[in-house]
C-alpha cells in the first residue's frame, strides 16, 4: 500500500486556537454588523443550528455555501445574494480582528514542510462551513501562508462536510486519488478518524485533550469503539513517520 496524499485538519491541529474567545467575538461582530435587530442569543442559536444543518447536508448538487445562504435567507428574510455580499465584506474587513486568537500549533509548520519535502500531496481538510476568504485567512494565521496545497476545502468548493464519509470521498475525487492512498491527520475523533476511516482512508489522531477528556474515549463515542486510528500521537510524531514514508503501514 502506498500513501501519496496527506490530509490535515486545520483548527486545533495545525493551529492553536482559542475557540471559545474566537467564536464569541465572531458572533458578536457579525451580529452587530448585520443582524443587530435580532436578539443576540437568538442569532447565536439560529446560526449554530444552520451551521450544523449544513454539516449534515447530503445534497450532491448544492455547494455548502448555497445551503447555508438559503437557510440564512429563509430565517432572516434577506435575499441570498445580499447575504453573500455581506459575508464577503465581513471576511474582508472585521474578520481580521480575530487573528489574535489563532497561532501556529507546535510542530505544525515542520510537519507540513516535511510532507512537501518528501513529495506528498498535501490537502487542508477543514470543515467547509466558511467561505474561501475566511478559510485562507485562518490558514495564513496558522503559519501556512507560504505553502501551495493540492486542495483547501471550503464552503464554495465542497458539497459535503465533516464528519460525513461523503466529504472524504469528494476530496479523493477532486484530487484524483483513491481513499486508500490518503491519510487524514486531525484532532477530532468523529470528523478526523471516524469519517475518513469509513471512507477508506488511514488516520493519524492528534488529540489535544488529556486522557480523561479525550473524545476518543468519551461516552458519546463509545458506539465507535471498534474504529481505531491508524496512528496516534503529536505533530512531531507525524513528522517522524512521514520521514519514514509510512513504512510501518505495510
Amino acid at each position: 500500500m502506498t500513501i501519496t496524499t496527506i490530509l490535515f485538519d486545520m483548527d486545533s491541529t495545525l493551529n492553536s486556537i482559542d475557540e471559545i474567545e474566537f467564536s464569541q467575538k465572531y458572533f458578536k461582530m457579525l451580529h452587530e454588523r448585520f443582524f443587530s435587530k435580532f436578539e443576540l442569543q437568538y442569532f447565536y442559536e439560529s446560526l449554530t443550528e444552520i451551521t450544523k444543518n449544513v454539516m449534515s447536508s447530503r445534497s450532491p448538487r448544492e455547494l455548502a455555501v448555497k445551503t447555508f445562504m438559503k437557510a440564512m435567507s429563509k430565517r432572516y428574510k434577506k435575499p441570498q445574494k445580499k447575504l453573500y455580499e455581506d459575508f464577503k465584506d465581513f471576511y474582508a474587513t472585521d474578520y481580521n480582528q480575530l487573528e489574535e486568537f489563532v497561532r501556529p500549533a507546535e510542530g505544525a509548520i515542520e510537519a507540513v514542510q516535511t510532507c512537501f519535502d518528501k513529495g506528498y500531496n498535501v490537502v487542508i481538510a477543514t470543515t467547509p462551513v466558511f467561505t474561501e476568504a475566511a478559510i485562507m485567512k485562518r490558514l495564513t494565521w496558522s503559519g501556512m501562508g507560504a505553502f501551495t496545497f493540492k486542495l483547501v476545502t471550503h464552503a464554495e468548493n465542497m458539497h459535503f462536510s465533516k464528519p460525513l464519509k461523503e466529504y472524504y470521498t469528494e476530496i479523493s475525487k477532486k484530487i484524483k486519488k483513491k481513499p486508500f492512498e490518503c491519510i487524514m491527520v486531525g484532532n477530532e475523533f468523529l470528523g478526523d478518524v471516524y469519517g475518513p476511516t469509513i471512507a477508506g482512508m488511514k488516520t493519524f489522531y492528534v488529540p489535544i485533550r488529556s486522557e480523561n477528556e479525550d473524545l476518543f474515549i468519551s461516552p458519546e463515542l463509545r458506539r465507535f469503539s471498534k474504529i481505531k486510528p491508524t496512528y496516534r500521537g503529536k505533530l512531531f510524531d507525524v513528522t517522524k513517520i512521514v520521514k519514514n514514508d509510512f513504512q510501518k503501514l505495510d
